[in-house]
């Protein structure tokens, strides 16, 4: 086995590696270490005979610093996934805030957070649409890819995939508002009756008799009527995310 071989997996599986710390459903925390390395390692071998060798001299400088870039390129890619990923997760948080269960905390193993129940479930739900359809394999593909488009070794600008951060976060945010928008519609209307009823009737305590119960039932009947939506739109939205992988890339290479 060459040298040049060699450097080329060290940094081939570096990549994969940071895409694999962030990336949905492989990077949770319920995942054993060993399975991640093991599908590294797989990986590492399939890939790395088929992508331009390394040609530079492997000083011990250079292998750090190309390491380190490789495995930063990674975790880039991976986070624009992940921060996708995370809009149905935050759209449910608002919801769970919302209808009264934020009290309620449990343990998120996808994002690794402490979250509301309905958020949690939510999260757990995206998971399984992101394996079932295969966009975890699309994903491998595109980043499969990346490597003729920028060899190993070869990144030229790293940061600047990381603006591309700024944009998926901003729509992240707007898309979790789109899906938990019916049910905060519901709430405000529920309200709005709540405080008019108390307004005709002010000697009743309306709201903790009537109006906390009503969000209750009504949001979970909310939640339960637009869940199959949100997690077609958590498909077309990561599954969108997925496919800016080319268009990180080239922000990388922009200098070279």
């Amino acid at each position: 086995m060459s040298t040049a071989l060699l450097v080329t997996m060290g940094l081939v599986a570096s990549r994969i590696g940071g895409v694999f710390m962030i990336m949905p459903a492989f990077g949770a925390r319920g995942v054993p270490k060993m399975t991640r390395i093991l599908c590294i390692l797989l990986l590492t071998s399939i890939i790395a005979p088929m992508v331009p060798q390394a040609t530079v001299t492997p000083t011990v400088a250079f292998l750090l610093f190309a390491i380190a870039t490789e495995v930063l390129v990674g975790v880039i890619i991976g986070g624009v996934v992940s921060f996708m990923f995370g809009a149905l997760a935050l759209a449910n948080e608002f919801v769970t805030n919302q209808i009264g269960h934020g009290a309620a905390q449990l343990f998120d193993p996808m994002l690794k957070i402490t979250s509301g129940p309905i958020s949690t479930v939510a999260s757990l739900l995206g998971a399984a649409v992101f394996i079932g359809t295969n966009l975890h394999l699309i994903l491998l593909i595109n980043v499969t890819d990346t490597f003729h488009i920028i060899p190993p070794g070869q990144v030229a600008n790293p940061i600047g995939g990381g603006r591309m951060w700024i944009v998926i976060v901003g729509e992240m945010l707007y898309a979790a508002l789109q899906m938990a928008g019916p049910v905060l519609a519901l709430v405000f209307l529920i309200h709005c009756f709540v405080a008019v009823i108390t307004k005709l009737a002010p000697q009743m305590n309306i709201f903790f008799s009537l109006g906390m119960i009503l969000t209750m039932v009504a949001g979970l009947w909310m939640v339960y009527v637009i869940m199959p939506h949100q997690l077609e739109m958590h498909f077309g939205l990561v599954a969108a995310a997925i496919e800016r992988v080319p268009e990180i890339i080239a922000e990388m290479d922009r200098v070279r």
